[in-house]
C-alpha cells in the first residue's frame, strides 16, 4: 500500500490543505522524468508548521475503519480558532494505491485504488474518531494481525529502545492491535521500540535466510567506514564492530543508537509482514519518520536518504527534517514544504527549485527555508557597519569588508 494523496480540514494547524506523494508506482507529477529516488518524500518547514501533524494524519487515515478501535485516543486534533466554529470537527481524506501484496491471488502487476475518510468529532471536552467512508469492505485485511497487506509504520521524534529484559509483548498486544502499535510512537512519546536482541535471535535460529538479509540490510544502511553489524552477541546484546573495536548496542553513541533504534524496529516489522518467499527489500508499504536525521553527523545526513531509498526501494518513505543537507540530496518532487500563513494556519506545497547544484548555505537562502543570511547577528552587524564606512570613502573599511566577505584575514 502506498499513499497517493491526503486532504486535511480543521486538523491541528491546517485549516484546509492537500498534497500528493511520490511512491514507486506514482507518476512524477509534471516532471519530464521521475525523480532519482521515486520512493522518498521529505517534509520540511518551521517549528509549528505541521510536519508532525501531517505524519499523524497519514497514520490515522491508513488505519481505515479500524481507527475507531485502534487504542489511539485523539487529543486536541480539531483546530480551534477564536471567532470560528469547531462544528463538524476535523476531516481527513486519503487515497491509496494497493498492489498484489495487499490483494492475495491477484495479478502481481495489478494495482487498484482505495480511499479513507474519517472525522474527528468533539463532544464536550472529548474528541473521538468516526469512519465516514462508504466502502469499508475494501479495508477488511486491516483487521487481521496475520495479514501482510496494508503495511505501514511510523516513528515519532522521541525514539527510545526498550531494554530487552523489559519487553512486554503481552502488554503491548493488550493495549492496541498490531497495525496501531506500528504507528503508536507518533502519538505517545513514551512508546518504546523493540530492540534487535529481542526479536532477531529467533530468525537467527529458525530462519537463517531472513537473518542474513537483515544483517546485510543493516550494514548497507550504515554505509562504509562506520560500525558494522556483526550478527554476533555478547551478554545478550548484538555487537557492532569498527576496526578492532567491538561495541554492544547499549554502548553505542547517541547517533548510532538513534538510527539503529528505529531501523532495528522497522526491520522487525518488515520481517513479520514480508510474504513468504519474497526478499525483505521487496516488501511494500509506507514508513513515516519524524526528525529522521536525529543526532546524525552532517556527513551521515548527506547520504542518509539515498541509502534508505536504495536499500528498501519498494518502501514509500515520508520523513521530516530541518536539515538542508537532506534537502540537497533530493529533487523537487521529493520535497514537501509545510508553510505558515500570517494568520497562523498552515498549508502544504511544493516548489520547483533546482537544488542539485546548491550547497547547504545556498539552500538555506532559498524560499524553502527563507533565511536572509547564514551569518550570525554580530557578523551581519559588522558587515553593515563596514559597508556604511566604505560608502563614506573609508579605504581601510573597504579592505576589511572584502576580507570579511571572502573569509580572509585583513
Amino acid at each position: 500500500m502506498y499513499i497517493d494523496s491526503i486532504t486535511m480540514q480543521k486538523f491541528r494547524s491546517f485549516r484546509k490543505t492537500s498534497i500528493d506523494f511520490v511512491h514507486p508506482d506514482a507518476l512524477a507529477f509534471d516532471s519530464p522524468e521521475p525523480p532519482r529516488f521515486g520512493n522518498m518524500n521529505l517534509v520540511i518547514g518551521g517549528n509549528g508548521s505541521g510536519k508532525t501533524t501531517l505524519l499523524k494524519g497519514i497514520a490515522l487515515a491508513s488505519l481505515g475503519p479500524a481507527v475507531t478501535d485502534s487504542g489511539i485516543f485523539p487529543y486536541h486534533l480539531i483546530r480551534r480558532e477564536s471567532g470560528r466554529s469547531a462544528e463538524g470537527g476535523a476531516l481527513i481524506e486519503a487515497r491509496y494505491t494497493v498492489n498484489a501484496q495487499d490483494r492475495k491471488g491477484e495479478d502481481p502487476d495489478s494495482m487498484s485504488r482505495i480511499e479513507s475518510r474519517l472525522r474527528v468529532e468533539r463532544r464536550g471536552d472529548l474528541e473521538r474518531f468516526k469512519w465516514v467512508h462508504q466502502d469499508e469492505d475494501a479495508w477488511s485485511p486491516i483487521y487481521s494481525k496475520s495479514s501482510d497487506a496494508f503495511f505501514f509504520v511510523g516513528y515519532g521524534a522521541s525514539r527510545q529502545v526498550e531494554k530487552v529484559e523489559r519487553v512486554d509483548m503481552a502488554g503491548r498486544q493488550a493495549s492496541s492491535f498490531t497495525r496501531a502499535r506500528r504507528v503508536m510512537g507518533l502519538f505517545e512519546e513514551t512508546y518504546s521500540l523493540l530492540p534487535l536482541s529481542h526479536w532477531l535471535p529467533r530468525y537467527q535460529a529458525g530462519n537463517r535466510g531472513r537473518f542474513v538479509q537483515v544483517r546485510a540490510l543493516i550494514n548497507r544502511l550504515l554505509g562504509p567506514g562506520r560500525y558494522r553489524f556483526t550478527g554476533q552477541m555478547e551478554d545478550g546484546e548484538y555487537v557492532f564492530q569498527h576496526g578492532r573495536t567491538r561495541v554492544p548496542f547499549p554502548a553505542l553513541s547517541d547517533g548510532y543508537q538513534a538510527f539503529m533504534g528505529w531501523i532495528g524496529d522497522l526491520l522487525y516489522h518488515v520481517c513479520e509482514t514480508c510474504p513468504s518467499g519474497k526478499r525483505l527489500d521487496q516488501n511494500q508499504g509506507i514508513v513515516m519518520v519524524d526528525e529522521v536525521d536525529l543526532h546524525l553527523h552532517p556527513a551521515w545526513q548527506l547520504e542518509l536518504l539515498p541509502r534508505l531509498a536504495g536499500a528498501l526501494p519498494k518502501i514509500q518513505f515520508i520523513a521530516t527534517s530541518h536539515s538542508p543537507l537532506l534537502v540537497g540530496s533530493l529533487e523537487w518532487p521529493n520535497i514537501v514544504i509545510a508553510r505558515q500563513r500570517k494568520n497562523g494556519t498552515s498549508f502544504l506545497t511544493r516548489t520547483r527549485v533546482d537544488l542539485s547544484k546548491l550547497d547547504a548555505d545556498q539552500i538555506l537562502l532559498t524560499e524553502l527555508f527563507g533565511l536572509r543570511t547564514t551569518r550570525s547577528a554580530a557578523q551581519s552587524d559588522r558587515i553593515r557597519q563596514l559597508l556604511e564606512q566604505t560608502r563614506q570613502g573609508d579605504v581601510g573599511s573597504a579592505r576589511e569588508l572584502m576580507a570579511e566577505l571572502s573569509g580572509a584575514e585583513s
